[in-house]
């Protein structure tokens, strides 16, 4: 008979037992060594693309987001174009002669005659909010005459009124004459003005 049958069933379970640890050393080393690193890199990655699918939506978003403050904002500068027109800034020194540059394509329009008083009337004080605005603001009267038909001379206010929101009438005599088409009018159009005077204006320079 082999050798192996009379072996101490004790010695045999010994060895078995050490084999088990030793193959469980083993693993936990390969698991430790090899495994984790390799589960804890992929769980990196993984971490890493979800990172980036959501900074990628949200950018998408913020781009459709974009487009749509583009288009309020186009909006909103269409529509203060017709009060941006309306401010009104000197022209060769003279706010009279940059308002009848503004004025008398509308007078052309409605067959009206226009004149500019150069008399330099009061601007008028605004008053001011706490702080002040950089850009400071005053209303600016302008005189002028207007000869024309009747009918004329008020279509002719319409339009002013009408293309130059900020623009108000703030007086109105009308000198009747012989002929009906050639009515004498004077207009006071207060208008909203801003420039190198402007602050000296609203500082003491102008009465209220």
């Amino acid at each position: 008979m082999k050798s192996e049958t009379f072996q101490d069933p004790a010695a045999q379970m010994k060895r078995a037992l050490f084999q088990s640890l030793v193959i469980g050393a083993v693993a936990v080393v390969l698991y430790l060594f090899c495994v984790e690193p390799w589960q804890s890199d992929l769980q990196k990655a993984r971490n890493e693309y979800l990172l980036q699918q959501d900074q990628r939506n949200k950018m998408i978003n913020n781009l459709k987001g974009a487009g749509q403050v583009e288009e309020q904002l186009n909006a909103i500068s269409n529509n203060c174009q017709p009060y941006m027109r309306g401010l009104l800034e000197k022209s060769v020194g003279s706010y009279g002669t940059a308002a009848e540059s503004q004025l008398k394509p509308l007078a052309e329009k409605t067959g009206v005659v226009i004149r500019v008083d150069p008399t330099d009337l009061l601007m008028r004080r605004l008053p001011l909010p706490t702080p002040p605005p950089l850009q400071l603001y005053a209303r600016k009267p302008i005189r002028l005459t207007c000869t024309g038909p009747y009918p004329n001379i008020a279509e002719f206010i319409h339009e002013v009124e009408k293309e130059k929101p900020l623009v108000a009438l703030e007086a109105f005599s009308l000198k009747v004459q012989k002929d009906p088409e050639n009515q004498l009018a004077t207009i006071v159009f207060e208008w909203p003005i801003k420039g190198e005077n402007t602050a000296n204006a609203l500082n003491g320079g102008a009465k209220k």
